[in-house]
């Protein structure tokens, strides 16, 4: 009798693992989302069509975090809001972080990783937590003269986790700043810390 009883036990526990199991895969079918209070970081790879060039050049990657999507960074440096952000790749593959008009500060989360392709990442909280936050990836010469930028202009992207977007952009568009100012692909992604 004692051994029908352990028999049932261990159905009643493999039923009980099982609905446990198949209740989880319903609520999260990609895996579960980052617990409340996790904070988001936005990581963003450039690629160009030539190589990386800082002697010459600089690149930049401004945000516009204010939630309206209607007044996004142009294309020109001088004419930036003051409320954008921006990481710069400048003269000897040094990465600087600021807000327009501010003081731009060393920049430890950014690496050059290939010979054409840049990664920085930044901390949502980092821009004012935004919902929403506006992109755009320029080249310019050492006196911010504009080389290339996203062919449609900035992009829009929540901050959401998972969120991600790349960007392919027209080659052949940088002027006289040749294939190592050519903006060729652009790729943003929301993860956690």
């Amino acid at each position: 009798m004692s051994i029908i009883n352990v028999k049932k036990a261990i159905i009643v526990l493999l039923m009980i693992g099982i609905l446990a199991g198949a209740s989880g895969c319903a609520r999260w079918p990609e895996g579960p989302e980052p617990e409340p209070g996790t904070e988001y970081q936005l990581e963003i790879t450039v690629e160009v069509a030539g190589e990386i060039n800082t002697d010459e050049g600089i690149y930049y990657i401004v945000f516009d975090a204010d939630s309206d999507t209607t007044d996004g960074p142009g294309d020109d440096v001088n004419l930036w809001d003051d409320d954008y952000y921006y990481i710069k790749l400048g003269w000897m593959e040094s990465f600087y972080f600021a807000q327009v008009n501010d003081t731009e500060t060393y920049f430890y989360e950014g690496s050059i990783t290939g010979t054409n392709k840049f990664q920085v990442t930044v901390a949502i909280s980092d821009l004012g937590d935004p919902t929403k936050i506006d992109i755009n990836v320029l080249t310019t010469d050492s006196d911010n003269h504009t080389y290339d930028s996203l062919s449609d202009g900035y992009f829009f992207m929540n901050t959401s986790w998972g969120s991600s977007k790349t960007i392919d952009d027209s080659e052949g568009d940088s002027g006289d700043g040749g294939d190592d100012f050519d903006i060729k692909k652009v790729t943003a992604v929301i993860t956690t810390f």
